[in-house]
């Protein structure tokens, strides 16, 4: 801790950096500000949420979970990370952004270089993979011109990240990369292992304490989050092949077609738009509808129910939707 309270000292956690990036305003502010406003949504719960419903409903459930474990443990990571560090924000910042938590490391810039990291090796698209890089590069720089970041804080965030995201595609490529391992774990033990996956993730709300500071608190609620919705992954990633037809276990999305009046214009739109409309109902009773009414009441701020409530979203995203399609015209919409 010594070594690290001296480099707080040090341009590192020093407004200086910030300062200098707002040498270009005259010029390039405008630009700068939407670009960085961008990015600040891009790292994001409702992007993110938004994002894995997308690839998942849309493109591969197994790209889907890879995706998930990405980001979730990269979150509870970082929310952890704060908590130990206790390191302040740059004051003051934009109360726009609603930054509560600790700032080091940047949980934006963490997560970018895992999750933008992972979808670049995964989707082999020149495109996208110079937009992936161009976020995962551009991120810092924005954290920092938000002024809700330091040096420090984006550089740690930047390394751990990268450390993450090799640790990550190492383990993925040993032992889930391969065409003969299925999306989803069918065993008799679902029950035991979704209970210890319970007991795992809701383990670090022993660190709640009513002495807790703000900062402190949006740290772990940040852990209790990402944790939640690990969980309600691993439930569903266990219970939908119990209730699932074998030749659902798997699927994507029919060929693109901008052909109007073609059988295949037909088949791929109206299958897109069903799709939309299940998830779009499911995150809306699941997520959206107890969110508005969790927060009118007094536990709007309870670590344990937004543990639930995101382990409910989580759950309902991996197994409710797909169980939903299949019984819609004999699973019409979710075939390939």
């Amino acid at each position: 801790m010594k070594v690290f309270l001296l480099a707080q000292s040090s341009h590192w956690f020093s407004p200086i950096p910030l300062d200098f990036l707002h040498h270009w305003d005259p010029t390039l502010g405008g630009i700068l500000v939407v670009i960085s406003t961008i990015c600040h949504y891009l790292g994001g719960s409702s992007f993110f949420l938004g994002l894995i419903s997308f690839v998942y409903i849309y493109y591969r459930p197994k790209l889907t979970f890879e995706l998930s474990l990405g980001l979730l443990t990269s979150a509870v990571m970082v929310s952890l990370l704060k908590f130990y560090f206790e390191s302040p924000r740059p004051f003051p910042y934009p109360e726009a952004f609603d930054e509560k938590a600790f700032g080091l490391p940047s949980g934006h810039v963490y997560s970018a270089v895992v999750v933008w990291g992972l979808l670049a090796y995964r989707i082999p698209k020149l495109w996208f993979r110079v937009l992936s890089v161009l976020i995962i590069l551009f991120m810092p720089f924005s954290r920092m011109y938000l002024r809700v970041h330091y040096l420090g804080d984006v550089s740690v965030g930047f390394g751990l990240g990268l450390i993450h995201l090799l640790i990550l595609l190492f383990l993925l490529d040993r032992f889930y990369k391969s065409d003969s391992v299925p999306a989803f774990l069918q065993t008799e033990k679902y029950r035991t292992l979704s209970l210890l996956g319970i007991v795992v993730t809701l383990s670090p709300i022993s660190l709640d304490s009513p002495f807790l500071s703000i900062e402190h608190h949006h740290s772990l609620s940040g852990v209790l989050m990402a944790s939640g919705a690990l969980a309600g992954f691993w439930m569903g990633v266990l219970f939908y092949p119990r209730f699932s037809k074998p030749e659902f276990l798997d699927w994507s999305l029919p060929k693109c077609s901008f052909s109007l009046g073609t059988k295949e214009f037909n088949i791929f739109w109206n299958t897109f738009l069903v799709r939309l409309l299940v998830l779009a109902i499911v995150i809306s009773l699941f997520y959206v509808i107890p969110g508005i009414i969790i927060k009118k009441t007094i536990w709007k701020d309870d670590l344990f129910l937004r543990y639930i409530r995101y382990l409910v979203v989580g759950f309902a995203l991996v197994a409710i939707v797909p169980l939903i399609l299949q019984r819609i015209q004999k699973g019409k919409f979710l075939q390939n």
